[in-house]
């Protein structure tokens, strides 16, 4: 139970059992007025006509029903209109002196008295009779269910407040005890609470966040030990041929301006890397959402397909460009970004596939939303590393012999996701009809 409940129901109570316990005291006074005022006789013109009015009737009717004794009403001569005392019967006379009697008398068990209600004038009066050992309507009634009023409150505030408390206690007690645990490193703890209040519910929000820590904590040590990996390699070449024309291991002119090539040639190798892992970072912290701006679609993707023409036939390879959008398709991206995505896509189908292969780039509306693809005629991604392709430090078996950390297609889906896009990649590796090709869907 949600703790705003379970304090909405002791408010509730201490509102609700007050109101219950007034009402019950109304009903039961009600009762007894209805019991009293069902004896006492419905007005007779016939009989009490000449002694008095209806309307003198029905308030003396008022009147006794709210005295709740034993009553005789007498006429202005002393005739018994109504009694239930036994000294006197209805139609019966009296007399003062038996009257006086009966007021001057201290028998222990009675007492009586005079009412003549105001607005009889004087006319009628009622003789009331008191019971001083019992009565028809219990005199402690009001105490005693004002007392049981305060218990039931009492019991019905501590009860709520005690459960209350042990929930939010026992809940608060095991999710500090998670967080610090958690604080400490365990991340792989379950915070385990049972019910349904605010508190169990940000448990569950709490094992998200340690689950979330957890895959960041793999991922940044995924990540270190890709980047350390990579990044050795040519550090590891610039070294050796450093140190060896040093030493003077390298003493022929044409070896020595090799060996220069190659160091610059590995120094622009890192250079390419630390660039990737600096883009890498730089969209892990989507800082580059601030520079969206809404570009013609058709005109970007036609401007990007003439230069990357170019850069295929320097490799000896084909291209085959197929953009088909209305000139009015405005959508909002960061055209670094997406340039940056695209050439990731274009230059794995270059770098990957054997001089004379066809690189293809399309575009098309479909479905409220544009479809664009980078394809090629190459030999295929292999099953076993299609589903991996976009994991970042992931090198598939066609790939590992070219340089790289294998970030490229891991950038290339952080730049689709992040704007909100969507990409997908389907391979063909069997002989002649061997073809890859990655889709983008911008939705409209």
């Amino acid at each position: 139970m949600k703790i705003q409940t379970q304090f909405h129901l002791l408010i509730a109570g201490i509102i609700i059992v007050p109101i219950l316990s007034i009402l019950s005291q109304i009903l039961f006074f009600n009762y007894w007025e209805r019991n009293a005022q069902a004896e006492f006789p419905v007005y007779d013109d016939a009989v009490l006509g000449e002694y008095i009015s209806r309307q003198d009737w029905e308030a003396i009717s008022r009147f006794i029903a709210r005295s709740n004794a034993d009553v005789t009403v007498f006429s202005n001569d002393f005739l018994a209109l109504y009694s239930t005392i036994p000294d006197f019967k209805t139609g019966a006379v009296g007399t003062k002196e038996e009257i006086f009697d009966l007021l001057t008398a201290k028998n222990g068990r009675y007492r009586y008295n005079f009412e003549s209600p105001g607005w009889l004038e004087g006319k009628e009066c009622i003789l009331i009779r008191h019971g001083l050992q019992d009565s028809p309507r219990p005199p402690l009634f009001p105490l005693v269910s004002a007392i049981l009023l305060f218990a039931a409150l009492v019991i019905f505030a501590i009860s709520m407040s005690l459960f209350i408390a042990r929930s939010i206690t026992r809940s608060v007690l095991v999710l500090e005890d998670a967080t610090k645990r958690i604080a400490e490193g365990d991340l792989d703890l379950t915070v385990d609470v049972r019910g349904s209040n605010e508190i169990t519910s940000l448990t569950s929000s709490l094992n998200k966040m340690r689950a979330a820590l957890k895959e960041n904590e793999n991922r940044r040590y995924r990540f270190v030990m890709g980047v350390t990996h990579d990044l050795k390699t040519p550090l590891a070449l610039i070294r050796g041929y450093t140190e060896a024309l040093k030493d003077g291991v390298i003493g022929d002119p044409g070896s020595r301006v090799n060996a220069v090539n190659i160091i610059i040639s590995k120094a622009d190798q890192l250079e390419g890397m630390i660039n990737d892992l600096i883009e890498f970072v730089r969209m892990d912290t989507g800082e580059w959402r601030n520079r969206l701006q809404k570009i013609n679609l058709g005109e970007f993707l036609k401007s990007f397909a003439r230069r990357v023409s170019m850069d295929a036939e320097l490799f000896h390879h084909h291209t085959a460009i197929d953009i088909t959008l209305p000139p009015s398709l405005f959508v909002p991206l960061d055209e670094r970004l997406a340039v940056r995505a695209l050439e990731n896509l274009v230059n794995n189908a270059i770098r990957y596939t054997p001089a004379g292969t066809t690189v293809r780039l399309g575009a098309a509306l479909a479905e409220n939303a544009v479809r664009i693809t980078v394809s090629d005629n190459g030999p295929g991604i292999s099953k076993d590393d299609l589903p991996y392709v976009f994991e970042a430090f992931y090198r598939g078996s066609s790939s590992r012999r070219e340089e790289g950390m294998g970030l490229g297609l891991s950038i290339v889906k952080w730049v689709v996701t992040s704007h909100g896009w969507s990409i997908a990649v389907s391979s063909n590796s069997e002989g002649a009809t061997a073809e890859t090709c990655f889709t983008i869907t911008v939705p409209l």
